[in-house]
């Protein structure tokens, strides 16, 4: 270092996550990828014509051999494909707290007899959490499930963020500040595309008869969503057709939709 000029400097090595490259091609996968797509087309150049392969082996070397950003074309279509997926699924989205017409039912009568309440809610990150703080989450989660009465059914799954649920709502702009927001607009929405957020489902069921049941049903749900608390989730409870969606989902109910 001392024959250098400036100040001391040290070397940074090369990235031991990155993929492994075999001859041309960025990883074997990509190899793969053009073998194949040279295959097809040798077999359509018997078939049909000496040339008629020519545009599936160029696709091929293109898919394999052209990666912008590090990102092939085909990952780029398939996850623009799973994005307008996710899209059409309505119910998955995350919408903003609005609340279905209704008298405001937050328990549901099941075909069985018994009653059902459900929370939702999201996850709490748990991987970068301190030993000790780790320790303390589970000791609260043991609590959680210690504390419930009767059967807690339980569903999780990652769902798209809806870009009207986190854009801002639209208030009267000059000009310049219009071309501001469309950017913006357009940032979150792509954003958007390729995150999601967790969204656990609990459902509390009780078979307790007579009077009792309902009074029982709801002070184990308060119960249950104070634990949650505990915990450092937040959680919301449903009701009216929320609800009813939520209970097709986990299966207490005909007609499941979703995951």
């Amino acid at each position: 270092m001392a024959d250098r000029e400036g100040g001391p400097w040290i070397p940074v090595p090369e990235r031991l996550d990155r993929r492994l490259r075999l001859g041309p091609f960025p990883s074997g996968r990509e190899a793969v990828k053009f073998v194949t797509a040279a295959a097809v087309g040798a077999v359509v150049s018997l078939v049909v014509e000496p040339w008629a392969g020519l545009p599936i082996i160029a696709v091929g070397a293109i898919l394999a051999l052209w990666r912008p950003d590090g990102e092939g074309l085909d990952e780029r279509l398939l996850a623009v494909a799973r994005w307008a997926l996710r899209r059409s699924v309505g119910e998955a989205r995350l919408t903003t707290a609005t609340r279905a017409p209704g008298n405001g039912q937050a328990t549901l009568l099941l075909p069985d007899g018994r009653r059902a309440a459900v929370v939702r809610t999201a996850g709490v990150p748990l991987a970068f959490l301190p030993p000790a703080d780790l320790a303390r989450q589970f000791e609260l989660y043991r609590e959680l499930l210690r504390s419930v009465e009767g059967g807690l059914i339980s569903s999780s799954t990652a769902v798209p963020i809806h870009a009207g649920s986190v854009l801002p709502t639209e208030i009267p702009l000059s000009e310049a500040e219009r071309g501001a927001e469309e950017g913006y607009r357009e940032l979150v929405s792509l954003l958007c595309r390729r995150r999601s957020v967790r969204r656990v489902l609990l459902a509390l069921a009780q078979d307790t008869p007579g009077v009792e049941g309902p009074g029982r049903l709801e002070a184990a749900t308060q119960l249950l969503q104070e634990r949650l608390a505990d915990l450092g989730v937040r959680s919301e409870r449903l009701r009216d057709r929320p609800l009813a969606d939520a209970a097709r989902r986990l299966g207490l109910i005909e007609g499941v939709r979703g995951p």
